[in-house]
């Protein structure tokens, strides 16, 4: 038997209707709720699709060869902060990849090591600059050189990974400005005053057909604002919305501006020294970033940025689940976790305070 009308009961003595494949559809339903309906199975799709992305990024889709942005005739990738932790890392893997190097740090015997092991292990050219990003003086004396390099050599890569943090975790009350001073030169102005001074340069080589990348460090520190690391919170957060607006302003140029997101990596300034699920070695970190280029990640819905580590990519989806409730949880986490290193830290000084009577 085929039903010419599909009806539900109703109080109300006139339904809208419209008619699928000659059939007649009877609403029963106000139009209000349709819409409400409809409006939910659609966030409900937007969710299910962008967790099935995130899956697939993890686990079978690949980022962008980072290899495509190399010259045939031989480029260069800019690293900073490169002489420990996920800068060496950075420098170390781009070499694997057949890339020259220009290496920026502040000490000139630690560069002078990294480049006899680069060069002699990857049979790359190796130039560096001794340069304090957190020093006005130091970074325009700096610049200058790298300005230089970049008028002579084919750089193809931006990586902006030097950063400062706290010494410790402590309230914004009780930070000292020297502190948030340097946490701010290195982390914004030296950052912004290295890009720009080597934009120009990636920008005229992607007018020849070549494609450029700026790769910008961030932290989910920045992603979820951080009680007790208040300013250095504040400038990865800064970051974010400047790599953001710089992307957009890049659109078209062949130049390509990304900001990737880690957790606690094993490093000098996370002073973590044994891996886990949740705290990858710098080295493993740097290759999932590297295989991950324009993957999203953990940061699905969130235009140029990106969470590649696994463990990173399922906090960072987490905490961006809910909205507010979420952001709220990992606000109250990062605060419990922060405050507990504080007291471990202040129990260790007083140790070493005994010791030393």
């Amino acid at each position: 038997m085929v039903l010419d009308t599909v009806q539900v009961k109703s109080h109300s003595h006139a339904h809208p209707s419209f008619h699928i494949l000659g059939q007649e559809i009877v609403v029963d339903l106000p139009i209000p709720a349709l819409v409400l309906a409809f409006l939910g199975a659609g966030v409900a799709f937007r969710y299910l699709i962008s967790f099935l992305r995130l899956i697939l990024e993890l686990t079978i889709i690949p980022g962008t060869n980072i290899k495509s942005y190399k010259s045939k005739t031989g480029s260069y990738a800019l690293v900073t902060g490169c002489t420990s932790g996920i800068g060496l890392e950075f420098a170390k893997q781009f070499a694997g990849k057949g890339y020259n190097l220009i290496l920026l740090g502040r000490r000139q015997t630690a560069l002078d090591d990294l480049v006899k092991e680069i060069s002699g292990k990857y049979k790359v050219d190796c130039k560096t600059v001794m340069v304090d990003l957190g020093d006005a003086s130091s970074r325009a004396k700096g610049f200058a050189q790298v300005e230089k390099l970049a008028q002579e050599l084919d750089v193809a890569v931006l990586v902006n990974n030097a950063g400062v943090s706290h010494e410790v975790c402590v309230i914004f009350n009780e930070t000292p400005h020297e502190e948030i001073d340097a946490i701010v030169q290195t982390n914004i102005l030296g950052t912004l005053h290295l890009t720009r001074t080597v934009l120009p340069y990636l920008v005229a080589r992607s007018k020849k057909g070549s494609k450029s990348l700026i790769l910008n460090v961030g932290s989910l520190d920045g992603r979820i604002p951080a009680a007790l690391l208040a300013a250095y919170s504040c400038t990865k957060g800064g970051l974010q919305t400047w790599t953001k607006a710089l992307a957009w302003e890049l659109r078209g140029t062949g130049v390509q501006a990304l900001m990737v997101q880690p957790a606690f990596v094993i490093s000098n300034m996370s002073k973590i020294r044994r891996a886990s699920l949740t705290v990858p070695t710098a080295k493993a970190w740097v290759k999932s970033c590297l295989s991950s280029i324009g993957s999203a990640g953990g940061a699905q819905g969130r235009a140029y940025e990106m969470t590649p580590y696994w463990s990173h990519a399922i906090m960072d989806y987490a905490a961006g689940f809910f909205g507010y409730p979420s952001e709220m949880i990992g606000m109250w986490v990062v605060d419990y976790m922060h405050k507990d290193i504080r007291k471990r830290w202040l129990r260790k000084k007083a140790r070493e305070s005994k010791k030393s009577e």
